[in-house]
């Protein structure tokens, strides 16, 4: 009897010591299935960002390199990285400013209506470089040696030094950018032409899409074919602008005209009649 009744007493250990192996087994299945679950769900989250950073990078259409070129130390050299390296919004502003453009010169229906992808540009490669000294320009745009696809953006640090440096620095780069996606007739089109279309796009950036009247006034035009060639900047942005009131799109046709070369009639086939006509009707109307 006394051996049966010691048995009886430790009979209920023994069960609970099995009842707790078998919930130990039970967490360790548990937590080695709950550790797969997250190791699923952060590779769908990996593969996932993966994915965005890929469409991102074909959005661009183009690579974009920041080099800090400023003497170490120097205010300009500090405030660039901190404000436009550090963070990235260099690369965001060039995203941005280049867009713009391209929605003017390059809109996607008329890319589509036309069928000729091959119109705009080749842009493969933007540098956008902070130089180590002043430039007789806030901004200089230049393409590769090696490359014509490949465009560096230099800019003044002087940019950085003023209260406005972020607007500054903004116009600088939508300058750039235009200066980059506008042809140029082969090299061969008036430079006060190309520097106007490129300063009439930033205008329309800084002044939310439209060129408005400017208090100063600016110069006559005169009245030949050469009335495009005015050295005053402020007065072709005027004329395109009278432009695009006179015939829509104007500025962006002109551009595509320019991809194949430069002559003088380019102008009035794109207005539909003789530019110095236009430029006599500007005279009376605007001055």
């Amino acid at each position: 009897m006394e051996e049966i009744k010691n048995q009886n007493l430790l009979q209920p250990l023994i069960q609970t010591t099995n009842t707790n192996s078998y919930e130990n087994d039970h967490k360790i299945i548990s937590y080695s299935s709950n550790t797969s679950i997250i190791l699923r769900l952060v590779m769908v989250i990996f593969v996932g960002i993966v994915s965005l950073w890929a469409n991102y990078e074909v959005s661009k259409g183009f690579s974009i390199t920041i080099v800090n070129e400023a003497i170490e130390g120097t205010f300009a050299n500090k405030r660039f990285d901190l404000f436009y390296v550090s963070n990235d919004e260099a690369t965001r502003l060039v995203l941005r400013t280049s867009k713009f453009v391209e929605n003017i010169l390059y809109p996607i229906s008329d890319r589509q209506d036309s069928g000729q992808p091959g119109n705009k540009k080749q842009v493969k490669h933007v540098i956008l470089q902070l130089s180590s000294r002043n430039l007789t320009s806030p901004i200089i745009v230049k393409s590769s040696r090696d490359d014509k696809d490949v465009f560096v953006v230099y800019i003044s640090p002087s940019i950085l030094e003023g209260p406005n440096y972020k607007r500054d620095m903004f116009l600088a780069l939508q300058k750039g950018m235009a200066r980059i996606w506008l042809w140029d007739g082969r090299g061969n089109a008036p430079s006060s032409l190309v520097n106007g279309m490129t300063e009439y796009i930033t205008s329309l950036a800084s002044l939310s899409g439209r060129v408005t009247s400017e208090s100063k006034s600016v110069k006559s035009l005169k009245l030949n074919r050469s009335c495009w060639k005015s050295k005053d900047k402020r007065t072709i942005v005027k004329l395109l602008n009278y432009c695009e009131g006179k015939k829509e799109g104007f500025v962006r046709r002109l551009n595509k005209e320019m991809k194949n070369g430069w002559h003088e009639k380019i102008i009035d086939d794109v207005l539909g009649m003789p530019a110095w006509h236009l430029c006599e009707t500007y005279n009376k109307e605007i001055l």
